[in-house]
């Protein structure tokens, strides 16, 4: 696991731990000032691992300007949804450019391939930002 995805989780108060899962991960909110802890399917590889990671920490950072029941209400589990990919893609374009990649010739499809998303529309807005800033 990279440096900065250990800041994160350590920022956070967030223990991390692996096991056999039914799902990709999950977030359990620890009680009595104990650290939450994120448990991460034990079968993922590292790049899985990392999506995960940070599309749990996205629900950490962004579910609690949810309203509704992300089980039962269906537009509070689209809006959570979408702020846990929307951290896990800023997270990854952030990382992309930091080891010098050049955005100008970035393919954001190609890109969002890479990452395992098949939101490309938000991998195309969040690269246009920094090719912009160029």
């Amino acid at each position: 696991m990279d440096t900065e995805l250990k800041k994160l989780l350590k920022e956070s108060n967030i223990r991390l731990e692996f096991a056999p899962l039914h799902c990709p991960g999950l977030l359990v909110h620890g009680k009595n000032s104990k650290p939450d802890v994120m448990i991460i399917n034990s079968s993922y590889d590292d790049e899985q691992a990392k999506n995960v990671i940070l599309h749990e920490l996205g629900h950490m950072i962004y579910d609690k300007d949810v309203q509704g029941d992300y089980q039962t209400n269906d537009c509070a589990h689209t809006y959570s949804e979408h702020g846990a990919n929307s951290f896990l893609i800023r997270e990854r374009v952030k990382q992309y450019i930091a080891l010098g990649n050049d955005l100008q010739t970035t393919n954001w499809l190609d890109f969002a391939k890479s990452i395992g998303t098949q939101d490309y529309f938000q991998v195309q807005e969040e690269l246009n930002k920094y090719k912009f800033e160029e």
